[in-house]
């Protein structure tokens, strides 16, 4: 069982969307990794904002689940195996480790994360 870590919600100013889930829903600004990523936190809960630019905004914003793994390389045959569709071959770098997109047999966009080691 892969766990749900983080929920990323994409969103096109990270500024107007840092004040409103600060100022409206009380979210703590916990860490930002440069000019495009916030990450917030209440309680239990973490919410990553990530900004999107060029070809991606035009996609729109949209929220995406993390299922944290221990091995990218393992969960990625298992989602491929079960009918998913990985939107990257290979692991892709973030500020916290590396993930890998799919989409699940509804169309729906996820990812598996990776952290790297403390």
């Amino acid at each position: 069982m892969l766990p749900v870590c983080v929920q990323t919600i994409f969103v096109r100013d990270l500024r107007a969307a840092t004040a409103f889930y600060t100022g409206a829903l009380g979210y703590e600004v916990k860490a930002t990794y440069g000019p495009c990523i916030a990450q917030l936190r209440t309680g239990s809960t973490t919410l990553v904002l990530q900004e999107l630019d060029g070809a991606e905004a035009v996609e729109g914003p949209g929220t995406v689940l993390c299922f944290q793994t221990e091995d990218i390389a393992a969960a990625m045959r298992s989602v491929r195996e079960s009918g998913g569709e990985l939107l990257h071959e290979t692991p892709q770098r973030c500020p916290v480790g590396v993930f890998a997109s799919f989409r699940d047999p509804g169309g729906a966009v996820q990812q598996l994360l990776q952290f790297d080691p403390p």
